[in-house]
């Protein structure tokens, strides 16, 4: 029998595949370095040595993050484990707390008599042995139910066993548990055979979640967040959530921006899968960031991301200049949430010679942004530049939209021109009220300002300018408004004059002139459809290209 035993132990032994501890410290972006030895018995305890030789064998745990691994020992500690125990098998740390505790209830649901750590570690090849097996080995006594103690897991409701499908103890567990959670589903939920069918395929690993947990959950969402059944069924991943980290985030973050966080989580049910914790860091990063609770509303995903995921973000918005102009409007975490899609789009709008990379676009769906890349004129609905000067100007935007519409191409000009020039003016020690009063200088180059600023200052401008007897020395305001009229008189006052050399040319068709994508790109659910590029086709000029353009 004790053969057999540990024959049973060498064939339910769990191996951690080689590149597992790379994987987890390639996917950890706060690796703590002083993670080592004296760390260990310091926090978990013990003695130094034996730490020093535990990693030694297994110097994985050195990538774990320090916070991880306090997490997943106080789990054990809650769970009455010693440290002796966990020296035993000091690679059970690498689990996470959460799923430490689903283990031991689980396994305590189906009648183990003794749960220890190595049990915890082995856990799926538990699950994957009969009953009789199991019994066979005294890992459950002989005179256990198991089947009935499954069954009345659930104290909600009662039970029946479906008599289409035959329980028995020779059943693999993980099956008897998945027949049994079957049978409560379509009898507390109302779920149908095929919504059963969808759940398995999409959602696995609700085998492994303990029958009180889910029951737990389904009472929290119906009773405190007025879900339905079939709401319940439509985002059956809840099924994994923990209620006690549910009820957290109902009393910890009671609103977010004046609004009842039970409303919010009904719309997007997916933020119940965040822990609280992380959810109140990644609040307290866009906080720092000078970021309003109310972005947070206008794209609740960004709380579905992890809190150093979202920091990094974060950073790289002042990275990038496309970005950096987007940071104070109010949509900006769509920038932050689809950041990685948003960058790849930027370097192929940046291909195709296309400077109005909206942040709508850099965000938008797959067939949108295909859309604007083979119709699109190169310009947007001026959005990002009325927000970004209401901002810095502390404006009116719509005030700002009235006064920039008047130009007949002010939508061709990209928020960053916009930020360089408005910056650019600022140095040259122009106002905020002189800049705003001659509000369309910055949809020129800052290079033909600059031209006729020092035309200005030249002597021949000056010695024009007194031999007039009433002139006065300019002031900043009308050498604003002068440059304006300098530069637009070279163009007939048609508004052309806001085109670099480079954009005299602008393309108004890219259907013909789109490059191919590159391979990171050419998936066309996710960045759009692939074209064949053919030869350039010619600009058609605009039947109002020659509408006059007034200054104010």
């Amino acid at each position: 029998m004790m053969y057999m035993r540990n024959k049973f132990f060498r064939q339910c032994m769990v191996v951690l595949p080689r590149n597992y501890a790379t994987k987890r410290s390639q996917t950890s972006l706060d690796v703590n370095d002083e993670v080592g030895a004296s760390f260990f018995a310091k926090h978990i305890g013990s003695n130094y040595w034996k730490w020093h030789s535990v990693l030694n064998k297994h110097p994985e745990l050195k990538n774990l993050k320090s916070k991880d691994i306090l997490n997943s020992a106080k789990a054990l500690n809650k769970l009455e484990f010693t440290v002796d125990d966990i020296l035993t098998r000091p690679m059970i740390l690498y689990t996470n707390e959460l799923t430490l505790e689903n283990r031991y209830v689980v396994l305590n649901e189906c009648g183990f008599e003794a749960i220890t750590i190595p049990l915890l570690a082995k856990f799926v090849s538990a699950m994957n042995r009969s009953v009789v097996s199991l019994k066979a080995f005294r890992y459950i006594p002989y005179d256990t139910n198991v089947i009935d103690r499954l069954r009345t897991t659930f104290s909600d409701i009662e039970v029946e066993l479906s008599k289409d499908y035959e329980c028995s103890e020779s059943m693999e567990l993980k099956f008897l548990r998945q027949h049994i959670l079957n049978c409560y589903l379509k009898q507390k939920l109302g779920a149908t055979a095929s919504d059963i069918e969808k759940i398995w395929k999409t959602y696995g690993r609700i085998r492994h979640k303990s029958f009180s947990s889910v029951q737990n959950i389904i009472d929290v969402l119906t009773r405190d967040l007025n879900f339905s059944y079939e709401r319940i069924i439509k985002n059956a991943f809840l099924l994994y959530a923990d209620a006690e980290n549910v009820k957290r985030i109902l009393n910890e973050v009671p609103t977010i921006d004046g609004q009842d966080i039970k409303e919010l989580l009904f719309k997007r049910p997916k933020i119940m899968m965040t822990s609280c914790d992380a959810l109140l860091t990644t609040m307290q990063h866009i906080k720092e960031f000078g970021i309003g609770e109310g972005a947070i509303l206008r794209c609740l995903e960004i709380l579905t991301l992890g809190p150093d995921t979202v920091l990094e973000r974060l950073k790289d918005l002042n990275e990038v200049e496309e970005f950096k102009v987007l940071s104070s409007n109010p949509r900006v975490l769509r920038l932050v949430h689809y950041q990685n899609k948003a960058r790849l789009r930027l370097d192929y709008l940046n291909q195709l010679k296309v400077r109005c990379a909206s942040l709508h676009i850099l965000s938008c769906s797959s067939e949108a942004f295909a859309r604007f890349a083979r119709d699109g004129s190169d310009k947007t609905k001026g959005r990002d530049v009325v927000v970004y000067l209401s901002n810095v100007m502390n404006k009116s935007e719509n005030n700002l939209r009235s006064l920039l519409s008047r130009h007949p191409n002010w939508c061709h000009i990209p928020a960053i021109q916009v930020k360089q020039c408005y910056e650019f003016l600022l140095e040259k020690q122009f106002s905020t009220e002189d800049i705003y009063n001659n509000i369309h200088i910055m949809l020129y180059p800052i290079k033909r300002i600059e031209e006729k600023l020092i035309h200005l200052k030249t002597s021949d401008f000056i010695n024009e300018l007194k031999s007039n007897e009433n002139s006065e020395e300019l002031t900043t305001n009308e050498m604003l408004t002068l440059v304006l009229y300098l530069i637009e008189s070279e163009f007939h006052f048609t508004g052309d004059g806001i085109w670099t050399e480079q954009h005299t040319q602008h393309v108004e068709n890219f259907n013909n002139l789109l490059p191919d994508f590159p391979e990171s790109l050419n998936k066309m659910y996710k960045y759009g459809l692939k074209t064949t590029p053919t030869s350039i086709t010619s600009k058609k000029e605009s039947s109002d290209s020659f509408k006059e353009y007034v200054f104010n």
